[in-house]
């Protein structure tokens, strides 16, 4: 037969296993708020039953329960894909983050944006090609050049802090990421010690090591593994940065960016001091955001600087063929001024073979002769030539004279004007051509004239002027002794802005395959285009991926998470199961008393 006493060892028992089980419902309602709690569960099992002797054999009695172990409730392969998809997140964030600062640092929609700068730009030029000899007009031109100038190379500055501000924050998140790897280490050391036995569960520490991988996951892409003592390997960066026994501490090295001059920090391994290669994570978004040539800051920065290098070049050389109101060519728009000699030609390899695409930047001003007190607004080259060339024609049936000026400077003030007689021979036809040249601005005529035999074209020079003429071979009518040409070539005429108008096209509506084949104006809008595009794209990207980790968050509250109705539930449960195994000790308490002190009172 059993013990006597047995009963009492298993309502014992029974007791400890339902206290044990309030106060894991305790712990768990506790924590329901706690970031990155794991609910722990109690696992109950029967003890080992004790054999009997009866009238009818041997029988197993039970002798209660006792608890097996107080494990936390989690998924690890739902981890597994959530620190995986988190990493994802924060990449696509970093990158989204960066890009809304360089569309604040162009700010295209508000006046001051580099494209309401260029159009201000364009529309002062068009004013200038109508009003060529206006000062005030000539001073808008310089003043908006400026402005233009000015707003390219703000922008170049504010890209660049922006690089400045990746690189600070990179440097941040290399020492976060060197403290979580730490405490994961010292992490694994205390739950192998504390699961050393192989009975018990080290739930919280556990809970805190899964929580910084959730940390470390969002600064880089990490692959978890565990070990057969518990401890986590994990990898990350082309390394293992965190092992059972010891972890890898990243280290950061600075480089000069060969174009522009700013720092560059790069993620490195201090062991091998070969760069890491970070594939999601925000160090990925970082660093790729800030070195991406297609869809980064550098990529922009490149924009500014071919912009520079087309107003240095192409805009320019439309300027400098031109001629200021004062006859004066060659003069730069922007760039550096002549100081006394020829403006650098900045087409010219020898000039500007060697420059960066930072230099392009630097040199991007307003040339500063433009603005010498006595002779800079008139250096703008508004008109296409210094001298104008007024054809008169005798008989209008007669051949058509193409002139062209072609080199020289033409100094005098008085008009001088040359005149060219085509002789008509049999059958009809140009046989010779005679000029006559002023020798006091047109009033006295040279003589005999200079006779050229039939040919051309022809060159003359008048006045310091050179011009090239050619006249078609076809026959003279109603004029027996020829057709006679009078080409006036007087001083250039200061309200012309033929020229302003072909640098105003320049800026609109020319194509140049510096700029792809593009206009300046189509060249800049096609670069906000795609700004907007991958800001969009990658917000668009960030909230995909934002679904995602929700989801796979609600799958880890459903195993993981607290619910406190459930809680509530099983502390009535254990509540009741606790009173329950307390009144049966107080039953057999009573039966032991009337036992021991009421047994043999009889006869006494």
């Amino acid at each position: 037969m059993s013990s006597t006493f047995g009963g009492i060892n298993t309502v014992t028992r029974g007791l400890a296993v339902h206290q044990v089980s309030l106060d894991t419902v305790g712990h768990n309602v506790s924590n329901a708020s706690t970031t990155g709690y794991s609910r722990q569960v109690v696992t109950i099992t029967t003890t080992n039953p004790e054999t009997i002797y009866t009238g009818a054999g041997t029988q197993q009695k039970g002798t209660g329960a006792v608890v097996q172990s107080v494990a936390r409730v989690r998924d690890f392969l739902i981890d597994k894909q959530m620190w995986q998809e988190k990493a994802t997140l924060s990449r696509q964030e970093a990158k989204g983050s960066v890009l809304s600062k360089v569309e604040n640092i162009i700010n295209d929609t508000s006046d001051s944006g580099i494209q309401s700068v260029l159009n201000d730009f364009w529309e002062s030029w068009q004013s200038l090609a109508t009003n060529a000899s206006d000062e005030g007009v000539r001073m808008t031109v310089r003043q908006r050049g400026g402005v233009l100038a000015d707003a390219v190379n703000t922008a170049r500055n504010q890209l660049m802090d922006t690089i400045s501000d990746i690189n600070t924050n990179i440097n941040t998140k290399v020492q976060t990421a060197n403290q979580i790897t730490s405490e994961l280490l010292n992490l694994n050391k205390e739950i192998r010690l504390v699961e050393a036995q192989g009975t018990d569960v080290a739930n919280d520490l556990r809970d805190r090591r899964d929580l910084l991988v959730d940390q470390l996951s969002e600064i880089m892409n990490v692959s978890v593994t565990e070990d057969a003592n518990g401890s986590y390997i994990i990898q990350g960066g082309g390394t293992t940065l965190v092992s059972a026994t010891d972890r890898v501490e990243l280290g950061t090295v600075s480089s000069k960016d060969p174009d522009y001059g700013y720092e560059i920090v790069k993620v490195v391994d201090p062991e091998t001091g070969l760069p890491m290669n970070f594939n999601q994570g925000e160090l990925a978004g970082l660093m790729s955001t800030r070195d991406s040539t297609t869809d980064g800051v550098k990529g922009y920065l490149n924009n500014l600087s071919t912009i520079s290098q087309f107003l240095l070049t192409e805009f320019n050389e439309v300027h400098r063929t031109g001629y200021g109101t004062d006859g004066s060519t060659g003069n730069n728009f922007f760039g550096q001024g002549g100081d006394g000699a020829a403006d650098p030609d900045y087409s010219d390899p020898a000039v500007s073979g060697t420059f960066t695409k930072g230099q392009w930047i630097d040199e991007l001003k307003v040339n500063q002769d433009l603005f010498d007190k006595t002779s800079g607004l008139a250096r703008i080259a508004a008109k296409k030539n210094d001298n104008t060339i007024v054809v008169t024609q005798s008989n209008v049936n007669g051949g058509k004279a193409t002139v062209t000026a072609k080199t020289g400077t033409y100094t005098s003030d008085t008009p001088t004007a040359v005149r060219i007689t085509i002789a008509s021979g049999s059958p009809p036809a140009i046989d010779s051509i005679s000029y006559v040249t002023s020798t006091d601005g047109g009033q006295t005529w040279s003589d005999p004239p200079t006779t050229i035999a039939g040919g051309g074209p022809y060159t003359i020079t008048s006045g310091g002027l050179t011009v090239e003429v050619a006249i078609d071979d076809v026959a003279t009518t109603g004029n027996a002794n020829g057709d006679t040409y009078t080409f006036s070539l007087s001083k250039g005429n200061t309200a012309s802005g033929d020229n302003a108008a072909l640098i105003s096209n320049r800026l609109k509506t020319d194509s140049s395959a510096l700029l792809g084949n593009a206009s300046l104006d189509s060249y800049y809008s096609t670069m906000i285009s795609n700004l907007g595009i991958q800001t969009q794209n990658t917000q668009r990207e960030v909230d995909n991926q934002q679904a995602l980790v929700d989801q796979i968050n609600n799958w880890r509250e459903q195993v993981s998470g607290v619910s406190l109705d459930e809680e509530l539930t099983n502390m009535i449960k254990f509540q009741k199961g606790y009173v329950s195994v307390a009144r049966v000790l107080t039953a057999m308490d009573e039966m032991l008393e009337k036992l021991i002190n009421g047994t043999g009172v009889v006869g006494r």
